[in-house]
Parts: structure tokens; C-alpha cells; sequence
């Protein structure tokens, strides 16, 4: 009788063991499940890191590891963008654009799974409602003209509305006005800080005939950055 109660004794320590194990499963930190999504408002993309620079982040659930309101998110082959039932690639995301972020967390990084657009920055486009006369240009700086206040552009492709489909290996010369800059993650700095090689994206005006005024500038990635 007395071995019985033993082995059954046994029996229930190794099953509370067991269950104490389970718990310790579900509610340590590092078994919790690291894929949840954020939002945020792109600053922009940096094709050097494969990154998307985000800010006005919500959702995420540790401390912001660069201070403040903003992350930075890694992106692969794989990862999607998806605006209005079609598919783009993160590198099509323009300054200003509001997305959701299905994202991977890995120790101090965030991998983006998929992207969701909920607001097209350039487009003015929000569920229907589109403004219409600015897009975006992304291309290599080729050559400044500080005089004429110009900018050749190569390889350059319209990336607006998500319509990366026009444009592709094409030149554009684009006029800016004395007061333009280029923006950094931010900071600005002169147009006469640009160099050969540069890739930018350039938010122009398009409704003054065949000639693209620069509105805003963004730089995509820096020749010299390595």
C-alpha cells in the first residue's frame, strides 16, 4: 500500500514538474511570440542597409531602441508591400507614406514580414481620395548645375502612386528654386552636398508643362556610404 502512495507521489511530482515547466514555457519573455505589427510614417528607405526608416511609431512593444517615436526596420527578397490589392516592393515607398508593419523582432531588430499602405504620401491617396499634381521621382544623381539650379538624373523611374512601371532607365533634368535642400534622415543640408552617384527621391510638380519642379528632396543613398 505504502509503495503505491510512493510511486504515486512520484508520479504527481514529475507531472507538477512537467506543468511547472509548461507555465515557465508560456509566460517567459523569450517564448513569447516575437511577430506582431507596428505603424509608423516612412522618413525613408535606405537601399544601402535595406531599410525603412519609420517615425510617429505605435505598437511596438519594447523601448525604442533610437529614442523617440522612431524605428528602424529591416527589409528581404521577401518581404511584400501591399496598397489597394496589389503588390509592391519596399524599395516603392516614398517619404511621408503611413504603412503597418507585420514584423519579426530579433533580439534589438526588426524584420518586416509585409507592409501594408494605408496612406500614399505622394499621391494624397487615403481609401478614395487622390490630390493630384505631385509625384515622385527616385534616380542616380548624374550632374549639378549650381548656376542654372538644375539636376540630372539617371536611371531614374517615376515611383508615385506606386507606379513603378514608367520611366525605368530613363534621364530627367529637374529644376529646383534657391531655397531648396536635401534632406537626410531629417537634417538639412544644401543641394551643392549632392555628388555623382547619389540616389535621390525627388517630389516634383508636374502640372507646369514638361518642366519638373523639385517641391522636396530625399536622399536614398549615400555613393560614399559603405
Amino acid at each position: 500500500m505504502n509503495r503505491f502512495k510512493s510511486l504515486a507521489a512520484a508520479s504527481l511530482a514529475v507531472l507538477l514538474l512537467a506543468a511547472c515547466g509548461s507555465l515557465d514555457d508560456i509566460y517567459s519573455p523569450g517564448s513569447s511570440s516575437n511577430n506582431y505589427d507596428i505603424r509608423g510614417t516612412v522618413d525613408h528607405v535606405d537601399l544601402s542597409s535595406r531599410s525603412i526608416y519609420l517615425t510617429n511609431v505605435s505598437g511596438y512593444q519594447r523601448m525604442l531602441s533610437s529614442g523617440g517615436d522612431a524605428v528602424r526596420v529591416y527589409f528581404d527578397d521577401q518581404t511584400t508591400v501591399s496598397y489597394q490589392g496589389k503588390t509592391y516592393r519596399p524599395q516603392d515607398l516614398e517619404h511621408g507614406d503611413q504603412v503597418s508593419v507585420r514584423v519579426d523582432e530579433s533580439g534589438n531588430t526588426l524584420n518586416a514580414e509585409s507592409i501594408t499602405v494605408s496612406y500614399d504620401a505622394s499621391g494624397g491617396t487615403s481609401g478614395n481620395t487622390t490630390q493630384s499634381g505631385m509625384s515622385t521621382l527616385r534616380g542616380t544623381v548624374r550632374y549639378i548645375d549650381t548656376a542654372r539650379r538644375t539636376i540630372d538624373l539617371e536611371s531614374a523611374s517615376w515611383i508615385s502612386r506606386f507606379d513603378t512601371g514608367t520611366g525605368t532607365g530613363n534621364r530627367f533634368t529637374i529644376q529646383y528654386d534657391a531655397n531648396a535642400s536635401i534632406d537626410v534622415q531629417g537634417r538639412s543640408y544644401p543641394i551643392s552636398n549632392l555628388e555623382r552617384g547619389d540616389v535621390i527621391d525627388v517630389m516634383v510638380d508636374n502640372t507646369s508643362g514638361s518642366t519638373l519642379f523639385a517641391n522636396r528632396i530625399y536622399l536614398v543613398r549615400d555613393v560614399n556610404a559603405r
